[in-house]
């Protein structure tokens, strides 16, 4: 069924001409799924035109959809100069009105209708629909010969035209992978086709719509990517086990890897967590419940069992609790339960929960996304506590150094910190001064692994090659093992599990949005995704142009629709679409710096890196752009787009709540904030620690796009003031803050030392980590500015057209 019998009366913006009509390649019209064949009734065969009658139905009234976006009553092209160009949702009513606009707009003025110019991009004055019949094309020339038949109707004889062909504005792969998406219905034996991402090299997209700087590299990896489906899948599985398997044989734990007996507290002690830790005064009936909620980690939805108090692993097939995802009890190659429970550490920041099954398909724990839920700092604290002085080791060195001072985030990408313990006690390494006299990078979200398939570089900088797979398991890395001679075999193990693991991370797809979708709403936003001109005349944008791309969010952060994918303009192939491979200088993205500057901290003046840092095991496959930028500019990479609605907050180190927020930078950035937490059970309230609140239709703004909080004034709890904010101006730092801040730039690993609330961890402590401070280090919500320049309107219309990706 064609999307345009889902109409609604508000149709929304595309300033002037809108997107009026389709481009060069014939992707305009249809609003069906492209694997539908096209928009509707499928592709139209040729015609023989011979009057402007025949001309406009069979040949421009097609394509009027793509205008019916946005220039109708109500819509977002129904401001001064686009009321001059209107339609209506009766198509009856087309040759009517677009006569009538012909008129308003001044005839064949100057040779050619405006109505032509601004569709074409040949106006003085830019039309945020882009260019949707661009000079050459047949929709141009079509267009062309309609308008100058209203003179002269003799024009209009164009004698025989060939098909057209139309794609949707709204549809496209979802993510997924181009493997994944490619061996859904193939055998094993099937060759893949080549990864999209090979094709992001230097000179792809030239003065193309989409910028792409961060070329691809592909790595010598341990284990070679697969060549055909069932290589993939079998890589897959194996990268499955590794990041998430739980309760089988031989599963690799923080910083163990295939450790034989990897470090683990009892469940004797686990089951004592409610009073060595909590401060309960009796186990409650709800504890696995309740653990879940304290760590911020989802019970798994697989058996991942424990024994209970009284219980022998071997004689109850594990025990019968349940733990969170983020926790397995360790069990030997040979099946057999050895009582005691390890961490999977990075399943805190790349993991979540949104709603439940009952909200739709996809929904309930999530496996490789951007939940910023987690909290393992207060897991480490909890096991350092239960275990007490006799069980030192990777929970109490864990809640002794900071990695993480909010819920939710953390020093993800602590490669300071990282390098030190990868050094292997190499003095050359350790004591290299780049090392412990960079900056520190501070506080970070983790970005999904479902979007990994379609990034060339990876984290928020562009710090290594996607292609270099050992630091995707960093934090499996045996450091004892490391540490006592047995370096090379620790580092064999990552490189038989690190290819698959990744292999595994880029199947992941996204979440669909479980809710209703406006889709003229969104198909308005998809138009202006992808053509509105952030720099367009008239705008008087302050922030200095990015210097390739067309100035339109695709511009930065890939091209989505199906419409726009296959038009040349944007993309070199539609095999590109989806990728985000620009890097743009801390000048334009204006985000809090600190991340940005902490790379280029440790290149030397010169821009060379040390080798200390290029010689380091998980740095085995070059750096990415962050380490090659012109004159040390610090930048950050634009992300890809797909299932950002469940990735909040945003920014990259989760300062905004929500994408309100992110387009408009005088709204929805608030200074203290807290996102909202799960209520706790009635006879609970006020004596346990309970997660963010992750109910959909309680806590979801799905407006705004964003989970809903509370602000918080300087002075309330968790805001100390004059230490943690300034009650004197609240938009700047304490001077506590600001000395510390200067400190942490002079020597990054001073931000790893034990904070005093960290040590201790009381059930107050814990709530304070769930407030955003935005005058701390690193955790600044400014930036993304150059979106003030849109309207609300506009936003509104983005902001459901991301609910679609």
């Amino acid at each position: 069924m064609s999307l345009r019998n889902l109409r609604v009366p508000l149709r929304l913006l595309a300033v002037l001409g809108g997107a009026v009509l389709l481009s060069a390649c014939g992707e305009y019209g249809g609003r069906s799924d492209p694997a539908s064949g096209g928009g509707p009734g499928g592709p139209r065969g040729s015609v023989q035109v011979k009057n402007c009658g025949e001309l406009f139905t069979q040949r421009v009234q097609p394509r009027l959809d793509f205008c019916r976006s946005c220039h109708v009553p109500g819509g977002v092209a129904d401001v001064a100069d686009g009321k001059r160009f209107q339609l209506a949702e009766d198509e009856s009513r087309d040759a009517e009105l677009l006569k009538q606009s012909w008129l308003a707009l001044g005839g064949n003025g100057n040779g050619k209708s405006r109505i032509l110019r601004m569709a074409s991009g040949t106006d003085t004055r830019t039309h945020s629909g882009g260019k949707p019949w661009p000079v050459g094309s047949d929709a141009y020339r079509e267009m062309d010969a309609l308008l100058q038949g209203y003179d002269t109707p003799a024009a209009c004889a164009l004698g025989n035209l060939g098909a057209i062909s139309d794609l949707p504005l709204l549809g496209g792969p979802r993510g997924g992978g181009a493997w994944s998406n490619f061996c859904k219905d193939k055998p094993d034996g099937a060759v893949l086709p080549p990864d999209p991402r090979t094709l992001v090299v230097p000179g792809v997209n030239q003065g193309k719509a989409v910028a792409f700087n961060a070329y691809w590299k592909s790595c010598d990896n341990g284990v070679p990517r697969p060549k055909t489906c069932g290589e993939m899948r079998e890589q897959s599985e194996l990268g499955r086990f590794v990041g998430h398997g739980q309760g089988e044989p031989g599963t690799p734990f923080a910083f163990a890897g295939g450790n034989d007996n990897p470090d683990g507290i009892p469940a004797e002690k686990y089951n004592e967590l409610w009073k060595s830790a909590w401060g309960l005064d009796a186990r409650p009936d709800n504890f696995d419940a309740l653990v879940a909620e304290r760590y911020g980690s989802p019970l798994s939805p697989v058996r991942n069992p424990y024994p209970l108090p009284g219980e022998d692993p071997n004689q109850t097939d594990g025990g019968s609790g349940q733990l969170p995802m983020v926790f397995s009890q360790i069990r030997k190659a040979d099946g057999t339960w050895t009582g005691k429970i390890g961490q999977k550490v990075c399943i805190f920041c790349h993991n979540g929960q949104l709603g439940t099954e009952a909200d739709g398909p996809g929904m309930g724990p999530q496996l490789g996304g951007a939940g910023s839920i987690g909290d393992f700092a207060v897991a480490s604290s909890d096991f350092s506590k239960a275990e007490g002085l006799a069980g030192f080791g990777t929970n109490t060195a864990l809640s002794l150094v900071t990695i993480s001072t909010n819920r939710g985030s953390g020093a993800i990408d602590f490669f300071q910190l990282a390098f030190i313990l990868f050094s292997n006690g190499d003095p050359a390494l350790l004591l290299n001064d780049k090392i412990v006299l960079s900056q520190a990078i501070g506080n970070i979200k983790s970005p999904p692994w479902w979007n990994l398939a379609y990034r060339p570089q990876k984290f928020h900088g562009a710090v290594l090659p996607t292609d270099s797979s050992r630091i995707d398991l960093a934090a499996y890395y045996d450091l004892v093992k490391s540490l006592s001679g047995g370096a090379d075999e620790a580092l064999g193990w990552m490189d038989a599990h690190s290819g698959p693991f990744q292999t595994w991370a880029e199947t992941l797809a996204s979440p669909r949005y479980p809710g209703p979708v406006n889709t003229a709403l969104a198909e308005q936003g998809a138009i202006l995704f992808h053509s509105k001109d952030l720099w367009g005349d008239g705008l008087d944008n302050p922030v200095p142009r990015p210097d390739q791309g067309n100035g339109s969010c695709a511009g930065c952060h890939g091209a989505y629709s199906p419409r726009y994918t296959h038009d040349p303009a944007y993309l070199d192939t539609p095999e590109l679409a989806g990728i985000a491979a620009y890097t743009i200088p801390t000048s334009i993205a204006g985000t809090d710096p600190v991340y940005a500057d902490a790379m280029q901290s440790l290149r030397n003046a010169d821009g060379s890196v040390s080798p200390a840092i290029l010689n380091q095991a998980v740095v085995s496959c070059g750096l990415g752009n962050a380490g090659h930028t012109e004159d040390n500019t610090p930048i950050y990479l634009a992300p890809p787009l797909w299932g950002i609605w469940a990735a909040a907050p945003y920014f990259h180190n989760g300062s905004v709540p929500n994408i309100w927020g992110v387009l408009d930078p005088d709204s929805e950035r608030p200074n203290i904030w807290k996102r909202r937490s799960a209520p706790a059970r009635a006879d609970q309230e006020g004596r346990v620690v309970m997660g963010y609140d992750t109910n959909l239709q309680r806590a979801y703004d799905s407006d705004k796009l964003g989970w809903k909080y509370d602000e918080i004034p300087c002075g309330a709890t968790g805001s100390q003031p004059y230490i943690a904010c300034n009650p004197l101006n609240p938009e700047a730092p304490s001077p506590v803050q600001a000395l510390l801040g200067e400190i942490y730039k002079l020597i990054g690993l001073t931000w790893n030392l034990p904070r005093p609330e960290g040590l201790l961890m009381t059930q107050q402590n814990i709530e304070n980590r769930k407030v955003f401070n935005t005058n701390l280090y690193s955790q600044g919500n400014q930036g993304h500015a150059f979106t003030a320049v849109l309207t609300d309107q506009e936003r509104r219309a983005i902001i459901e057209y991301l609910k679609t990706l």
